[in-house]
C-alpha cells in the first residue's frame, strides 16, 4: 500500500536549503519529514511509498540492510607535493640499493655540495630549480675544485634529474645540456708534504690551487709512520687506527678496506684479497691479491684476538656489520682534528684521504724500485694517467735509462773531414 492511501492530503516534495522534504497531513494533523537526500530519484520514491535502489549498490546487500546502503563515497586524491631539492636528494639515494655504497656515497657528496651552493634554494619544490641555478653552482664549484671533481659532480646532477622525471615528480630536466666542464689538462705529479709546503709558501695561490696541491700528497715512509703512531694515541674508536693503517700498508681504497673480511686475509700465505664492487660492475665483484707486510700482519692477528667475533675486520664490538662510508668517515677524521694535518679555518678540510695513502703507497713503491707490473698488480684497475703521475719517483730506471748513452764527442769515432 503505497504512503498516499494512509494519508488525508497527497504528499508533496519540497526542496529547502538543496535537501528534499516531505509534506502530508494525517488525521488532520500536519506533519514534515525531512527525508535527508539531495537525491531526486531518491525523494521521488519516497514521495511514493518506494525505495530507491542508488546506482553500484548490489540489490541484495541493500536488502539485507534495510534500504540504508549507500555506495561508497570516493576519496578525492591528495594534492600531489612537490618535494624540495633536499627530500628528492633523500628519496634518490635511498633508490640506489643496486650500487655499491662506495659509489652512493660519492653520489652523497657531489649532492651535498650541490645542495650547499643552491643555499636557501634547496628548500623549495625541486621543481623550481632551473637550468641557470644549475650551471651557476657548476661554475662555482670550478672555482673551488678540480676540473676533474666538477666533472663528475655534473654527471651526479644530471643522475638525479633523469630520474626524478622517471619517476614523475618534475615535467622538465632542468639538467638538460649543462654545460661541459672542461678539464684543465692533466693532474699535477705526486709531490711531498716538504714539496707542498714550499710552494704554498711562496703565496698567490687560489683556493682551488692550493686544494689541488693537498690532491696530489704523497708522504714518505718516515711521515706515514709518524701520521699512523697519532692516529693510534689520538683515536676514541679503538678500530679507527685501522682505516689509516690498511690502507696505508696495502693501497685498498675505501669501499674495499670496510668490506675487508677475515677470510680474505691469509695469514700462511702471507697476502690479502682486496674485493672490488665499482659502480659499473653491480653485480660480478672483482679481486686481486696483496702481499702481506709483516708489520700489518702483527698488527692484525693482535686485532683479531681483541675481536673473536664477527666477519667485518673493521667494525664496532658487538656488531657484525660493516661500517657505513659516514661511519668511516666520522672515524678517520676525529684523530686528525686540531692537529697540524687539518688545514687551517676549514673545519672540514684535512691535507689527506683515502686517496692519500693509495697515492703512497704507490709512490714509496715506485721510489724503492718496485717493477712497475707488480705495482698494477698490488693497486687494481690503474690508468696511464695515474703512472704518470708517480713515474718521476723510479730513480734507478730513469737514471740509468738517460745514461745508457752518450753524445759527448770523445765518444764518437773519428771522421774524416774530406769524406
Amino acid at each position: 500500500m503505497s504512503l498516499s492511501a494512509k494519508v488525508d492530503t497527497v504528499p508533496s516534495l519540497t526542496l529547502i536549503a538543496d535537501s528534499y522534504s516531505l509534506r502530508f497531513r494525517y488525521g488532520q494533523k500536519p506533519f514534515k519529514r525531512a527525508l535527508k537526500t539531495t537525491d531526486k530519484g531518491e525523494a521521488e520514491a519516497a514521495h511514493t511509498g518506494q525505495l530507491h535502489i542508488p546506482a553500484g549498490v548490489d540489490v541484495g546487500d541493500f536488502i539485507l540492510s534495510g534500504g540504508t546502503l549507500r555506495p561508497p563515497v570516493p576519496a578525492s586524491p591528495p594534492p600531489a607535493v612537490i618535494p624540495s631539492l633536499t627530500e628528492l636528494v633523500d628519496r634518490y639515494l635511498a633508490a640506489q640499493f643496486n650500487k655499491a655504497e662506495s659509489s652512493v656515497s660519492t653520489e652523497r657528496t657531489h649532492l651535498n655540495n650541490l645542495k650547499r651552493e643552491l643555499g636557501p634554494k634547496a628548500e623549495l619544490p625541486c621543481d623550481e630549480i632551473k637550468h641557470a641555478d644549475l650551471a651557476t653552482c657548476l661554475q662555482q664549484r670550478r672555482e673551488k675544485r678540480h676540473a676533474e671533481t666538477v666533472k663528475k659532480e655534473r654527471v651526479t646532477i644530471r643522475q638525479l634529474f633523469v630520474w626524478a622525471k622517471a619517476q614523475g615528480v618534475i615535467l622538465e630536466n632542468p639538467a638538460s645540456n649543462l654545460p661541459r666542464v672542461k678539464g684543465s689538462g692533466q693532474r699535477q705529479r705526486f709531490r711531498t708534504l716538504a714539496e707542498i709546503d714550499v710552494i704554498l709558501k711562496r703565496g698567490g695561490l687560489t683556493s682551488n690551487q692550493q686544494n689541488d696541491l693537498w690532491e696530489c700528497l704523497f708522504l714518505t715512509t718516515a711521515e706515514l709512520s709518524a701520521l699512523l703512531e697519532l692516529v693510534r694515541q689520538l683515536a676514541k674508536a679503538d678500530f679507527a687506527h685501522l682505516l689509516h693503517m690498511i690502507p696505508a700498508y696495502t693501497g685498498l681504497r675505501r669501499g674495499e678496506t670496510l668490506r675487508l673480511q677475515w677470510p680474505d686475509i691469509d695469514f700462511e700465505g702471507g697476502y690479502i684479497t682486496a674485493r672490488s664492487r665499482k659502480q659499473s660492475r653491480q653485480v660480478v665483484e672483482t679481486s686481486r691479491q696483496i702481499d702481506l707486510h709483516p708489520e700489518l700482519r702483527a698488527e692484525l692477528l693482535v686485532w683479531r684476538k681483541k675481536r673473536p667475533k664477527g666477519q667485518y675486520v673493521i667494525g664496532p664490538r658487538g656488531s657484525n656489520k660493516p661500517l657505513t662510508s659516514d661511519e668511516a668517515n666520522t672515524h678517520f677524521w676525529q684523530p686528525l682534528r686540531q692537529t697540524t694535518w687539518q688545514l687551517q679555518g676549514k673545519p672540514s678540510s684535512f691535507k689527506i684521504g683515502y686517496h692519500s695513502y693509495r697515492h703512497s703507497f704507490a709512490s714509496n713503491l715506485a721510489a724503492a724500485g718496485v717493477d712497475q707490473r707488480v705495482i698494477d698488480e698490488f693497486m687494481g684497475h690503474q690508468t696511464e694517467t695515474m703512472r704518470k703521475r708517480y713515474r718521476h719517483l723510479f730513480p734507478k730506471q730513469r737514471r740509468s735509462a738517460i745514461e745508457s748513452f752518450s753524445l759527448a764527442a770523445s765518444a764518437l769515432p773519428s771522421v774524416d773531414a774530406g769524406g
